[in-house]
């Protein structure tokens, strides 16, 4: 089997409004931000684990050149296969690696043309817990991650707390899926109600087996140091 190519391509209209959307509506602070979108083709793997977005805050040179902030990478085979509200859970989390600059009084720092200044940080608790209450357990990590923080501090409400409904202040979750019909189990993964639908760790698995046997055939791949991310 020979290696798939490997190439970028910018993200369509859909993708571009997609985001534009999950911004109004949970990272507002990013309204003034310009984004470029790339799809990255001929699978994209991090330690042997398959990575579905990063984003990239630019420097000066390329901003002024670009106009633009940041580019969003997103895994283009994996993206092609997920339900919307799966698209939905990868660019929230996705954003949640994204920060604007402030100063030390806390007030965000703008550049010239008004635009917010960026920088990138490590995902937490904190950013995790908010994309469960909109999204629901979807991945192997988020449920390791909740198993992590009960180890830590046994008395600190878990992510399953969360999807099961319990909350700080006495207030309701909203329901996952973002309006479109979806089934969450009681581990708190959600599926879309489609028996087709493939699920995204049914995609990533199916994504390490090809890829496992393409090494097989032709070798192990180089890995791509500046695409390690936690998801």
């Amino acid at each position: 089997m020979a290696k798939a190519e490997k190439f970028h391509r910018e993200g369509t209209k859909e993708t571009y409004d997609l985001l534009e959307d999950m911004i109004q509506k949970h990272h507002h602070y990013f309204e003034d931000t310009n984004f470029l979108i790339l799809m990255k083709h001929g699978g994209w793997k991090s330690k042997g684990k398959v990575l579905f977005g990063k984003i990239k805050v630019l420097g000066d040179d390329l901003r002024s050149t670009w106009d633009k902030d940041a580019i969003l990478y997103l895994n283009a085979e994996m993206w092609g296969k997920m339900s919307e509200p799966q698209q939905r859970y990868v660019l929230d989390h996705a954003l949640f690696a994204l920060d604007t600059k402030a100063d030390k009084d806390g007030n965000t720092l703008e550049d010239t043309d008004g635009r917010p200044l960026l920088k990138t940080v490590p995902p937490d608790i904190e950013a995790f817990v908010e994309v469960i209450k909109r999204h629901g357990t979807t991945t192997q990590d988020v449920k390791r991650l909740a198993l992590a923080i009960k180890e830590v501090n046994p008395d600190q409400m878990t992510i399953e707390d969360v999807v099961g409904g319990k909350q700080q202040g006495g207030e309701q979750p909203k329901p996952p899926g973002n309006g479109v019909q979806v089934k969450q189990h009681p581990d708190g993964t959600v599926d879309v109600e489609d028996e087709n639908q493939l699920t995204i760790e049914e995609i990533a698995a199916a994504e390490a087996a090809a890829a496992e046997q393409e090494e097989g055939e032709n070798g192990p791949s180089m890995p791509e140091g500046d695409d390690d991310l936690p998801f």
